[in-house]
C-alpha cells in the first residue's frame, strides 16, 4: 500500500469524493502544491521572460543565451559538477564500509546502538554549525578556503545520507547467498565482490546519486569554507543577487534545478528495486 492509499484510508476512505469534506480536501491538497512549488515555477516563468524585475509575459531565451557567454557562471558549475563528482566517489565508498561496520560487525550491546547514533546524529545538526566548525577548524590548521576544504565538509554532510541508503540494503541482504557462495568455494573477497556488490548496486549507486545531489545544491557550508579562487554555483548565485538580480541566475537556476531533479529522480527510482 502506497503513503497516499494509507492516507485516503485514515482520513477519507467513507467519505464520497464529491461532498464537501472531499472538496476541502483537494483544494488543502492543491494550495499544499502552490506552495511548495509556485516560487520554483516563478523562477522557471521569469527565464523564459524579457521582463528583467517582474513579468511582463513576453517571451524570450536571451537569458540562456547570454548564460553561455558567463564564463564566471559556467565555471562555478563545472566547479560544482567536479566537487560533486569528488564527495560522490568518497561518500559511496566510505558508506559502505560505515553499512557494513554497522550492520555486520558484533558491536557490544550497549556501544552498538551508540556507533549507529554517532553515524546518523549529524541529519538532525543545523548545517550552520558544520560550516562554522570547518571554518575555524581549516583556518587554525592554516589550509584556509578552497577546493578540499568544500570537498572536506561536503563529505561530512553527505556520508550519513549515504550510509542510511546502503545500510537498508545492507540489512535486507539475503545472507544465504554469500553463504551459499562461499559453500561453492569462493572465498570472502571474491564472495563480496561476485555476490554482495552485485546485490547492493542498486542502493550504492542511489546513495552516490543522492550524494552528488546534496553536494551540488549545498550552500551553507559552501559559503564558510569557498574562496581562493574555489566558488562554487550556490555561492556564485548568492553573491549575484545581494545587490541586483542578473536575469542569467533565472536561466542558471532552471539549469539546476533540471540537473537535481533528473539526479534525485534516477535516485529514488534505483532505491526501489
Amino acid at each position: 500500500m502506497s503513503v497516499a492509499d494509507s492516507i485516503r484510508d485514515r482520513v477519507g476512505s467513507d467519505s464520497d469524493p464529491n461532498d464537501g469534506a472531499g472538496s476541502g480536501l483537494k483544494l488543502a491538497t492543491l494550495l499544499t502544491y502552490l506552495f511548495l512549488y509556485g516560487p520554483i515555477l516563478v523562477v522557471v516563468l521569469m527565464s523564459f521572460d524579457a521582463g528583467r524585475y517582474g513579468l511582463r509575459w513576453d517571451f524570450t531565451t536571451e537569458w540562456y543565451a547570454s548564460l553561455a557567454t558567463r564564463s564566471d557562471l559556467i565555471g562555478s558549475l563545472w566547479l560544482s559538477i567536479q566537487i560533486g563528482i569528488v564527495v560522490m566517489i568518497i561518500s559511496t565508498v566510505l558508506a559502505v564500509v560505515a553499512a557494513f561496520g554497522l550492520s555486520r560487525f558484533d558491536w557490544p550491546k550497549r556501544k552498538g546502538p551508540i556507533a549507529t547514533y554517532l553515524i546518523f546524529v549529524p541529519l538532525t545538526l543545523p548545517i550552520i554549525i558544520y560550516g562554522i566548525g570547518l571554518f575555524v577548524f581549516f583556518t587554525q590548521l592554516g589550509i584556509g578556503r578552497g577546493f578540499f576544504p568544500i570537498v572536506v565538509g561536503h563529505v561530512l554532510y553527505t556520508l550519513p545520507f549515504a550510509t542510511l541508503v546502503v545500510g537498508a540494503g545492507v540489512i535486507d541482504l539475503d545472507r544465504s547467498l554469500e553463504e551459499a557462495a562461499m559453500d561453492l568455494g569462493a572465498d570472502p573477497l571474491t564472495t563480496f565482490r561476485e555476490v554482495t556488490l552485485p546485490a547492493l548496486m542498486p542502493n550504492i549507486v542511489a546513495a552516490a546519486l543522492f550524494s552528488f545531489t546534496l553536494s551540488f545544491d549545498e550552500f551553507l557550508i559552501s559559503f564558510f569554507v569557498s574562496g581562493g579562487g574555489a566558488v562554487p554555483l550556490p555561492v556564485r548565485i548568492w553573491g549575484m543577487v545581494r545587490a541586483d538580480i542578473e536575469p542569467e541566475v533565472y536561466a542558471i537556476s532552471v539549469v539546476v534545478l533540471l540537473i537535481s531533479i533528473v539526479i534525485a529522480a534516477m535516485a529514488t527510482r534505483l532505491r526501489r528495486f
